[in-house]
């Protein structure tokens, strides 16, 4: 179809929505549960901080295929405008949360975008080429990392603004909602960008036409839209064969696309295991295994780490096209095992006193270095996946099942994860405090194995004409 810049920066600026305006909320959501009366242990606050995220996985996994329905019927755009839509009205109704049940409603809500994900990987599909497939790919990591390098800190530096800005903030409503004002920014951004694209992003959804050998007596005012309905005449009585718009989920599930699924499930259970994890690992007091840091400091590592995840995203169409996007998938997999390896590390620094110290920072940068390089996965299985579909009419459903791979593990990750970090420092006494970090360097290895057996494709879907028999290109 092709595509212009404004078309592409607009599309870009729609993906970084959910993780600006959500991703905000990480660096103060451990001490906004304490502060409104949800816990009073910072011990347990990890068991309610999972929940809150795992309700947002749960709406967006519901929301998936439906979305996908509608944009196959109605077109990738109006799926993805209102998603952004919605995200800023969740936003709003989570930053003036004064109970538990408002923050899980506002976080039901705001998964109802789940289908927009799915919808932008489409319809960058669909505006690129094989050739340039992997840089626009790219650059849609990078928006969502982006998202993730302004959102944090935002989330961080403007909770408690009546403390921090008092000349500006002290007043009876931000005291009264002290995490208002980065929910608030994050919502402006979401809406600020679904009015744009509703100026400005074309529909990438195509028509198809039936092929000529299915008409035997064509109509003189016969038109594209006339073949976009089922068994229809045409000026004639001779029906219009229809073509399918998207074909079933168990016709495309073939042995590469499965193990393919399989290998993302494992991969998003331990990136989301950890990236939940994380601000309560900060949280924690450092003699409970933890670091220790405030919710601004907080937002400062989170910050840094999705900014070495962008720029280190930025040479991924290279390392693609030089060594092949699957051999990229494995060694970002590998990425995972000394990450994990380094977190405990982390806390024996600190425990020994040398917390902000050269060295506690050395590791740190390690650390954060090697958990970037797990970020090139995400990029990897959308163009694996997209190679895998034999037409056109493929895409959205394969990427429908994608999301789906990516968004189950979501809905149970991060309780997982934090329930599991809580459950660790509570019994300390068991493998010395360490159960949880052997237990996700266990899973990281079971899942690098995996990533061996994964078989490739270097088809283009692209060629493919509606309902057409598939030609093999020869191996190159």
């Amino acid at each position: 179809m092709g595509y212009t810049r404004t078309q592409l920066w607009t599309l870009l600026g729609l993906q970084a929505v959910v993780s600006f305006s959500f991703e905000c909320i990480f660096p103060f959501v451990n001490q906004m549960l304490l502060e409104i009366g949800v816990v009073n242990d910072p011990k347990d606050v990890g068991y309610w901080s999972g929940l809150v995220e795992s309700t947002y996985a749960v709406s967006q996994l519901i929301a998936v295929f439906p979305a996908t329905r509608i944009a196959d019927t109605y077109g990738r755009k109006p799926v993805i405008i209102w998603s952004a839509v919605i995200v800023g009205i969740s936003m709003i109704s989570f930053g003036t949360s004064t109970s538990y049940a408002q923050m899980i409603m506002s976080r039901i809500l705001g998964g109802v975008e789940g289908g927009s994900h799915t919808c932008i990987r489409v319809m960058a599909a669909e505006m690129s080429s094989k050739a340039d497939e992997s840089h626009i790919f790219t650059l849609i990591g990078v928006a969502y990392r982006t998202g993730q390098v302004l959102g944090q800190p935002v989330g961080g530096a403007l909770a408690h603004p009546e403390r921090r800005f008092p000349e500006l903030f002290d007043t009876e409503f931000w005291r009264k909602y002290p995490y208002a004002l980065p929910c608030f920014v994050g919502a402006a951004y979401a809406l600020v960008c679904a009015f744009v694209g509703q100026l400005v992003l074309k529909e990438t959804l195509r028509r198809k036409k039936a092929r000529k050998a299915d008409i035997r007596t064509p109509s003189p005012n016969s038109d594209e839209t006339a073949f976009l309905l089922p068994a229809e005449t045409s000026g004639s009585s001779t029906p219009v064969k229809k073509v399918d718009s998207s074909p079933s989920i168990l016709s495309l599930l073939t042995w590469p696309l499965a193990s393919l699924l399989v290998s993302v499930v494992a991969m998003v259970l331990i990136t989301e295991v950890f990236f939940a994890t994380y601000p309560l690992f900060a949280f924690t007091p450092i003699e409970l295994g933890g670091l220790g840091l405030s919710e601004a400091q907080i937002g400062l590592h989170m910050a840094t780490r999705s900014l070495l995840m962008l720029l280190t995203m930025l040479p991924f169409s290279t390392f693609s096209d030089r060594f092949g996007k699957l051999n990229v998938y494995r060694f970002s997999i590998f990425g995972w095992i000394p990450t994990i390896l380094l977190f405990p590390l982390l806390n024996r620094i600190a425990r020994a006193g040398g917390e902000g110290g050269i060295l506690w920072y050395a590791v740190l940068a390690v650390l954060f270095t090697f958990w970037s390089v797990t970020g090139w996965a995400g990029i990897s299985v959308f163009l694996i996946s997209s190679d895998l579909s034999p037409t056109p009419e493929a895409v959205a459903t394969i990427q429908g099942m994608l999301s789906t791979a990516i968004i189950a593990p979501q809905a149970f990750a991060p309780a997982l994860g934090t329930s599991a970090f809580a459950l660790a420092i509570k019994h300390s006494d068991i493998l010395g405090g360490n159960l949880f970090w052997i237990g996700t360097f266990t899973l990281g290895a079971l899942t690098f194995l995996h990533s061996l057996t994964l078989s490739d494709s270097s088809h283009d879907w692209r060629g493919e004409e509606s309902n057409e028999a598939r030609v093999e290109e020869p191996a190159i």
